[in-house]
């Protein structure tokens, strides 16, 4: 259950951002030490030195809290170089993010936080820690897909659709406990997508 607190605060005081960090720092250790269980009021405050009341007026609720240390922890993929072929940007990308969702296990933590459906409007830190997913992960998917589709080598599509059809399986096999994706699987899955992106473009 959410904890409701008060509103966000504004960080433009140094005085606050300073505190903010402070609480910020304690939430990650306690995310990469306990997962989002161990990330609550009295542990963050306790961890930080930071008084309860200034925890408040920094984040509305516990969520906001471990939204914000997630977003803080978010790995990034390497970009693949763009004077690659569209297979060899694909399998780059993907393999990079099976070894940020397979070794990292910030990765798999939040997502499972994030796949129980928290609540959250664009204005809060889950709906950022939403939008830097996206942006994180699905974004540069994009950018080859869309390059890719541009130059004739890919038919046009459903972007969203193909990061999910890219990403998904990856994500799924670490999330219920499946053997990880060895090297020749990735390759299998951007072979499978690219087979069936071409082939439909024949139909």
């Amino acid at each position: 259950m959410r904890a409701t607190m008060g509103p966000m605060a504004s960080t433009t005081d140094p005085r606050r951002a300073r505190s903010r960090g402070k609480l910020l720092d304690a939430a990650a250790d306690l995310l990469v030490s306990g997962g989002a269980a161990a990330v609550t009021v009295e542990a963050v405050t306790r961890l930080s030195g930071v008084a309860r009341t200034t925890l408040y007026r920094n984040f509305p609720s516990t969520d906001s809290l471990i939204a914000a240390a997630f977003r803080r922890l978010l790995p990034t993929p390497e970009p693949p170089p763009a004077d690659l072929p569209v297979r060899d940007q694909l399998i780059h990308l993907c393999t990079d993010l099976t070894r940020l969702v397979q070794t990292v296990p910030m990765q798999q933590s939040m997502l499972g936080w994030l796949a129980m459906g928290r609540g959250a409007s664009d204005d809060d830190e889950v709906g950022e820690l939403r939008r830097g997913v996206v942006d994180t992960y699905a974004a540069p998917l994009h950018e080859v897909l869309s390059a890719a589709e541009a130059d004739g080598s890919l038919a046009p599509g459903d972007r969203d659709l193909a990061v999910g059809q890219l990403a998904g399986p990856v994500v799924l096999a670490r999330i219920i406990g499946l053997r990880p994706y060895a090297p020749e699987d990735v390759e299998r899955l951007v072979d499978d997508f690219l087979r069936a992106r071409r082939a439909g473009d024949r139909r």
